[in-house]
Parts: structure tokens; sequence; C-alpha cells
């Protein structure tokens, strides 16, 4: 049997019939192209009717352990409790979608000004988790987000972008730039959170699905860092999706914590000094809580669900020609904007609506980050985390 019809084979269940020459002509491509992927047009059968910047929800995905960051009585607890938080915000993340879906497909690139509000309506004790998100630049692609619990005492910021590369034998690696800065003001405390790199697996059969790899880190301002490293192959607990945790202080010193198992499941965490193990997360058993957004006749024109209306029905309805139609408009669209700016002397920041570019050295949340990253590298190295030497930083927009 030839090589031709093993991948016909292997296709045969996952690709419609009418797109098989499409989906060999994306792989082909994906195989030969050299650098970021991001610019490449993806077969419509294998798009998502969901903007990548609605992603951003799955800060959200558990408000009530977002909140619960706060209420660790000393800054040992509190960062177990971000470490815990931020754990449970991996399943919606990256695997969701291939456990509900059968497989992981490619969300719209949010255009330029692109916005998402979600709110959780949380009780008298946990209060109201709102999301605002924008994207705030398209050349490179970076989202900026914004999570706040008033009531709680919880605020998280950051920007997120993605470069994406073929990787051999079938697959696509994203390095995913940016960061997140956790705030507790009672008790002036800033917490910096670094973003894994993802592995896109199995496109040659299509059906795609997301590992995590490589390590992350949580600092605290308090002189405490959570290290998590993430395994492709199952090395700690023999399954895919899992990780180890160490929680201890930045400059050295004996573990306080460790939480290992997995971020797509189940998880335990051992207080080192107790000699005590308790569970730590269960995304089984500890749902997800959906937010809740505003009907589409509220919207506004550049929210991510009228925006995308039209392709998202078109998908929805299998009529790949007319999201690729409807696709297409909007891209042109945008393209045409892209020329009246640069005409006017105008950057992509003239266009943001919900947040405002900001310098690091100008702004005290960026100066925070400053901090903790020069603190992270001194102890892990410069690879611990990846920024764009620019330095940009997106803030909500005062009212």
């Amino acid at each position: 049997m030839s090589s031709k019809d093993n991948f016909e084979d292997e296709t045969a269940a996952e690709v419609p019939a009418e797109q098989k020459d499409s989906f060999r002509s994306f792989v082909a491509t994906l195989a030969q192209f050299s650098g970021d992927l991001s610019s490449l047009t993806c077969p419509s059968f294998l798009l998502s009717s969901t903007s990548l910047l609605e992603y951003s929800q799955y800060w959200g995905d558990h408000p009530k352990l977002f909140a619960s960051i706060s209420k660790g009585k000393t800054p040992e607890e509190r960062l177990l409790n971000a470490t815990r938080w931020f754990i449970s915000t991996l399943y919606g993340s990256y695997t969701s979608r291939s456990t509900t879906a059968g497989m992981e497909k490619k969300p719209y690139n949010p255009i330029l000004g692109e916005q998402y509000f979600a709110k959780w309506t949380g009780d008298e004790e946990t209060g109201d988790t709102i999301l605002k998100a924008e994207q705030v630049s398209h050349h490179p692609p970076i989202m900026g987000f914004h999570v706040e619990n008033k009531k709680a005492g919880v605020i998280l910021e950051g920007h997120c972008g993605q470069k994406s590369r073929f990787a051999m034998p079938a697959g696509i690696d994203v390095s995913q730039t940016g960061h997140a800065i956790l705030t507790l003001p009672e008790f002036e405390e800033h917490y910096l959170v670094t973003l894994p790199s993802l592995n896109l697996r199995g496109m040659v059969t299509g059906r795609p699905y997301v590992e995590l790899s490589g390590t992350t880190y949580i600092v605290s301002s308090t002189g405490l860092l959570t290290t998590i490293d993430y395994s492709t192959k199952g090395y700690f607990s023999g399954e895919r999706h899992s990780f180890k945790a160490t929680l201890k202080p930045i400059d050295g010193g004996n573990v306080i914590y460790t939480a290992q198992g997995l971020w797509s499941g189940a998880s335990n965490y051992t207080d080192v000094k107790k000699n005590e193990t308790n569970l730590f997360f269960d995304s089984d058993s500890e749902k997800s809580v959906p937010p809740e957004i505003k009907p589409q006749s509220e919207m506004g024109p550049l929210e991510s669900h009228k925006l995308w209306a039209n392709v998202t029905s078109a998908i929805n309805a299998k009529d790949y020609a007319a999201a690729s139609k409807e696709k297409s408009l909007i891209e042109e669209a945008q393209r045409g904007l892209a020329k009246t700016r640069k005409e006017n002397g105008e950057t992509q920041a003239d266009a943001l609506q919900v947040f405002d570019l900001v310098t690091e050295d100008d702004d005290e949340t960026g100066k925070a980050f400053a901090s903790l990253k020069q603190q992270l590298i001194d102890a892990v190295g410069i690879k611990a985390i990846k920024e764009d030497d620019t330095k940009p930083h997106w803030r909500l927009r005062s009212a």
C-alpha cells in the first residue's frame, strides 16, 4: 500500500470527502512553510465556530477558585490557592474542546479591536467576576485581558500572543508570548504567571489535539515561587496531560508544597512539613461555570459573537464555502482599515476602545512585572519567560 493510500485511510473518517483535497494541500503547505504559521489559511472544516479572543474566558472557568486566592491566611497559602486556580484554567483552555467535540479546531483569528465581555455572577461570599478582553494587536496577534472580582479583591491582567511553527513528523508547536499579573490589593501582593508551550498533534489524521510541554512559573512578590513541569508522554504519572508542581522560596530553601496529577483530570497536593496529602483539583467533579454573555442584539459590532455571526452560522450548517466567503469579507474589510490607518499615520493602538497601550516604566503593574520577571530570570534563567523585546503592556482603559 502506498503512503498516499495510508493517508487516505487515516483521514477518511475525519475529513469530509469534499474537503480532502483542501486538507492535503494544507498539510503539504504546513510541511514546507518556514516561519510563523498564523498567516496561513486553514481549511474551513477545521475552523472552530469561536474566536480565539473568547478563550480569555477560561481564566474565569472556576470563579470561586479565582476569588479564593485572597482567602489564604499566609503568603504560602495564597500562592497555593493561586496555583490551584491556575491549574483549574488549563482543562478549559487546552483540552475541553477535544473532549466535547472529539478534536481541536482552529479558532478565528481575532481582528484588531475585537472585543469580548463576560460575567460570572457569584453569591454574597464570592462576589461577581468580570472579564473584559480586546485584540490589542494584529501584527503580531496579541489579546489583552482583564479579569476582576472586586469583592474578593483579586485582579488578573495581562496579554497573550502565539508564535507557531511546523514540527515533524506532523504537528504544530506553539510558543505563547506574554504573561498574566495577579494582584491582591489587600495584601499589596503581585504574582507573575507565565504561559505554557503548546504542542498540536494529530494533524495528519485530521483529528488535532493539544498537549502542554515545558515549564511555567508563578512568582510571588513575597519571595515564593511555584514551578510547574508538564509532560506530553506521561513521564510523571504514565498518563498524558500530567504535571508536577513545587512551591518553595525563590532563593532556595525547603519545598513547602508539592502537587501532581493530571491538569485535565484529578491531582493531589502534599503539605511537605505536615506530610499530609489531599485533593488539589479535579476537572471531572469540579465543572467549569459557563460565563454570562449578553444577547447578540445588545452587542456592539466589534464583539466576537456579533462580528463572526455569519461565519459561525455557515460553519454550524457545514456550509464551508459560505463560511470561507463570509470570513474573507471580514478579512478584506480589515485590510482596508489597516491601509487607511497607515495613510493617516495612525498605529494599531489608535484602533483600541477597551485597553490602552502603556509603557512598562510608567505603569504600576508594569513595574511589578519588571521586578518579578528579573527575580524569575535570576532564579531559573532567561528562557523562563517569553516577551516582546519592545516591552508592550496594555491596561484596561479608565471609564
